[in-house]
């Protein structure tokens, strides 16, 4: 596969990922909104603007990728993001829905002009100093959207990861894991398929489903279906964000 087959095979699932989300949200209401996330102290309403203002955020770096000229993924850094989010969770259900379709689509649209080799491979800065390549902005928006749909606590679930979409989850983050955080296993190993990833310099190896271990490392689940070899009771994760 080219880096262009694979750029529109990222952007396609990126795609089906924000129309399952959209899907969600149709299903809420003004009162639904207002109702608490899985996400302590964000409501739904917060949620969904805050993947609204990733969307635009992401726009940034694709425009980064693009020229090589440096911008803030985020206008006013951390506190702005904040702020952004804050005063877009209170808003009628209608207003919400079609902000989230409006910035999808504007990042979508960002990739259609001149993203080639060059805007691939050149490396941007993300919040928090680390960096990433520009092939890689689509599949950290699918990302985003999976990871926060299932917070949004609408009937959306780990469960309705794709394998593919874990390993590959637990491919990106594992090494943010091992070197920054204190992780209270060593290895994660799959035992639906042949994947192991390093957490950290040592301890016991989690065993369990692809998907299972990626709602654990991401703290999206306490650790259902998973074992600890040796035996022992599934200790929760280490925060990420």
């Amino acid at each position: 596969m080219t880096s262009d087959d694979a750029l529109r095979a990222a952007l396609d699932e990126m795609a089906a990922a924000t129309d399952r989300l959209l899907a969600s949200v149709d299903r809420l209401d003004d009162p639904a909104l207002r109702e608490a996330s899985l996400l302590p102290g964000w409501t739904r309403g917060h949620v969904l603007s805050h993947l609204a203002r990733n969307a635009d955020g992401l726009v940034n770096l694709v425009l980064s990728a693009r020229d090589g000229e440096p911008r803030e993924m985020y206008a006013g850094g951390d506190a702005g993001r904040e702020t952004e989010i804050a005063a877009g969770a209170d808003r009628h259900i209608g207003d919400v829905r079609l902000d989230l379709s409006d910035s999808a689509e504007r990042l979508l649209e960002a990739f259609a002009t001149d993203f080639g080799r060059e805007a691939q491979e050149r490396e941007v800065a993300m919040r928090g100093g680390a960096t990433a390549y520009g092939w890689e902005i689509p599949l950290m928006r699918v990302r985003e959207v999976e990871i926060h749909h299932v917070d949004l606590d609408a009937g959306y679930t780990p469960d309705d990861w794709s394998p593919e979409f874990a390993a590959r989850t637990l491919d990106q983050l594992s090494p943010f894991f091992r070197e920054a955080r204190d992780c209270p296993v060593g290895v994660l190993a799959a035992t639906d398929a042949d994947g192991r990833w390093e957490v950290a310099a040592d301890g016991p190896v989690l065993e369990g489903s692809a998907v299972d271990l990626t709602a654990w490392l991401t703290g999206r689940s306490l650790g259902r279906g998973l074992r600890l070899n040796p035996a022992g009771e599934v200790p929760p994760a280490p925060r990420w964000r």
